[in-house]
């Protein structure tokens, strides 16, 4: 959407959102307080935009402090003025029908005066939504957790019970803006001290430069079976690439690069076996394979070529999407499949017996565990982000997958 658009509907927002105010409290000193918050909201609204053109035009993908706060503080400014106007429309939809009530009943058309229960209404959202975008910055995006999964297969060669995997997931490693924070990431993936090490895609934003301050620390990871990883639609460019892959061939290329320079061996169509003494299971991955605009390269035939049926096998593919299109359908079982890409919308709500985020509208798997015809599928919520640098309520995640045998 082009920014001056967005900056026009954000000052129509916050005049129409001053004028209630001004109209429902009639204290000269909350009066001034609002009018000049609105003044602030309108320059930050203006001075972000203008920063995110300069980023986008010159340097998208690669992030920093000041732009992923300064975009923060924006979305969070957006969403307060959205709910506020939501609220104050409401109530002059009340003042309406009260006023045409009065018309009827009385014979003049006299609108009631503004309700402060409404305003304070009003004020409590005008808050919350920044103070939770704030948070999400602050606390929320480097607050990584680990989650431990059991999972019980009937076929699982017994060589193999009690295996450990670790997962992690979409880095989008330009938009990091502490150093530290993959550091500490790194460190709690070598605590899990996993028998495999999966990734499962979106190393980079849209630069393949952007994992390189990273590198170091990716190759230090170590398992005694491997580390593994699939490509991610952002692994190939972002937005431009998406439409024409030949076009922006180098980024992919030398992402490939930098992944075989950490010692990961990339699995884009592809399987191995992992060996545990006669036992063996199939490690299987696929290149990434989601709905327009993301690209469809995964190929799940091709990837399977030389594997028995009979086999037990872990898949990793980025998008969930590619489970309900073409795994589950597949005459190959596939026991269980490794995803990512949704982060969570980076926003929700989770509790042991409650799950919910707005992406779930988007993707139908979208987070943790889910299980259908007696295969599963584990959405990893990420490490990283996109667009708005913080997560609310949905934390960065690493997964710890423990295979137990039920034969």
């Amino acid at each position: 959407m082009n920014s001056s658009i967005v900056f026009a509907f954000l000052s129509v927002l916050l005049f129409y959102n001053y004028h209630s105010f001004y109209s429902t409290f009639d204290h000269p000193q909350a009066q001034m307080v609002v009018g000049i918050l609105s003044i602030v909201a309108a320059v930050i609204g203006l001075l972000t935009l203008i920063r995110m053109n300069i980023v986008f035009r010159t340097g998208y993908g690669q992030s920093d402090l000041l732009t992923n706060w300064s975009m923060g503080v924006f979305f969070g400014i957006i969403i307060s003025a959205i709910f506020v106007s939501v609220i104050f429309l409401l109530g002059d939809i009340g003042r309406f029908f009260v006023a045409v009530y009065e018309k009827f009943s009385a014979g003049s058309m006299i609108w009631p005066n503004r309700s402060e229960f409404v305003g304070f209404i009003a004020i409590f959202f005008s808050i919350l939504p920044v103070s939770l975008f704030i948070y999400g910055m602050a606390r929320g995006k480097y607050n990584f957790k680990v989650r431990d999964v059991q999972l019980r297969f009937a076929d699982l060669p017994k060589a193999f019970d009690g295996y450990r995997i670790v997962q992690f997931s979409d880095l989008h490693s330009g938009n990091y803006d502490r150093f530290s924070a993959m550091e500490k990431a790194t460190r709690m993936i070598k605590e899990q001290q996993a028998d495999l090490i999966l990734f499962t895609g979106d190393w980079i934003n849209a630069k393949s430069d952007e994992i390189i301050p990273y590198k170091e620390l990716f190759t230090g990871l170590n398992a005694p079976d491997g580390k593994f990883c699939c490509l991610g639609n952002h692994d190939y460019g972002a937005h431009p690439a998406w439409r024409d892959l030949e076009k922006y061939k180098y980024i992919n290329d030398a992402v490939r690069e930098h992944i075989s320079d950490m010692t990961f061996d990339l699995l884009d169509n592809k399987n191995v076996s992992i060996k545990r003494g006669e036992d063996a299971i199939r490690l299987v991955g696929v290149e990434n394979w989601g709905n327009n605009p993301f690209p469809r390269k995964g190929d799940l035939d091709q990837a399977l070529t030389g594997v028995d049926s009979d086999e037990f096998k872990i898949l990793l593919s980025h998008d969930p999407t590619h489970w309900d299109k073409k795994t589950l359908e597949h005459p190959d079982h596939i026991h269980l499949t490794l995803a990512g890409h949704t982060h969570g919308a980076q926003f929700g709500i989770e509790t042991k017996r409650f799950q919910w985020s707005p992406v779930k509208y988007v993707y139908k798997r979208w987070g943790g565990l889910y299980e259908e015809k007696n295969q599963f599928l584990y959405v990893n919520r990420g490490l990283g982000f996109i667009g708005y640098a913080g997560r609310i309520g949905m934390r960065p995640e690493i997964t710890v997958f423990e295979l137990k045998s039920d034969g």
